[in-house]
């Protein structure tokens, strides 16, 4: 697959060789092609070294590196770094215990995955993109998270209505990408919680210690069984 070249100025590939996934748009030196913002890009330092691969968007990071490899984007790709990021969950204990099953799945570029982040609730998964290459992969990341995790997931929420920049001209609406459950029971540490994704301001809830009640980041959303 073909994806349009950003070239950077001399001495400006310093971070993405330290596998930094950021390209800020005062260290571009021309752009071949015309992406959209969302699109696929490869990046070149001055001296033509590829650099890594990414979703461009507007604004002072113009782009974020997917891949410091030059490999396609495709469905392998999101399957890869889905499991990738599920089996590290397990092997902390935090995917697969008995006593929980409520957990953040994917963290953004501590996933190497920036923009996307998604939470587990049971077996439910809320998805939430902070960038819009990740709004358009959301189908594809669907894709890839029933792959991974099989019968383990039910439902996939997708929940970034309030979270996808505001100069991005999408018309976004929050919704089931998969399964269509409206409730759920998560579980944290042996403690039962009832989740409501549907209105929840945020894909994370906090326990308030001492009250009977969760939040959502100040919206009461969620109820301890």
């Amino acid at each position: 697959m073909s994806y349009c070249k950003v070239t950077l100025k001399p001495k400006k590939e310093d971070s993405l060789l330290r596998f930094h996934p950021w390209v800020f748009s005062g260290a571009i030196q021309s752009i071949e092609g015309k992406p959209e913002e969302g699109d696929l890009v490869e990046v070149y330092g001055s001296n033509g070294r590829f650099l890594g691969v990414g979703h461009c968007q507007i604004g002072s990071i113009a782009v974020r590196i997917l891949s410091f490899q030059q490999i396609p984007v495709d469905e392998t790709f999101w399957e890869e770094r889905i499991r990738s990021a599920y089996a590290l969950r397990r092997s902390l204990g935090l995917a697969g215990a008995e006593d929980n099953n409520t957990y953040r799945l994917v963290h953004g570029e501590g996933d190497h995955l920036p923009g996307l982040v998604i939470d587990m609730y049971s077996e439910t998964a809320v998805v939430q993109a902070h960038s819009v290459g990740m709004h358009l992969s959301r189908h594809a990341i669907a894709d890839a998270l029933k792959t991974v995790m099989g019968e383990d997931l039910k439902n996939i929420y997708y929940k970034s209505e309030a979270t996808l920049p505001y100069k991005a001209d999408l018309a976004c609406e929050d919704g089931y990408l998969y399964g269509g459950e409206v409730e759920d029971i998560a579980l944290e540490n042996g403690l039962k919680f009832y989740v409501d994704w549907l209105k929840g301001q945020k894909p994370a809830f906090l326990w308030i210690s001492g009250t009977t009640a969760l939040y959502w980041n100040g919206m009461p959303k969620a109820v301890p069984c």
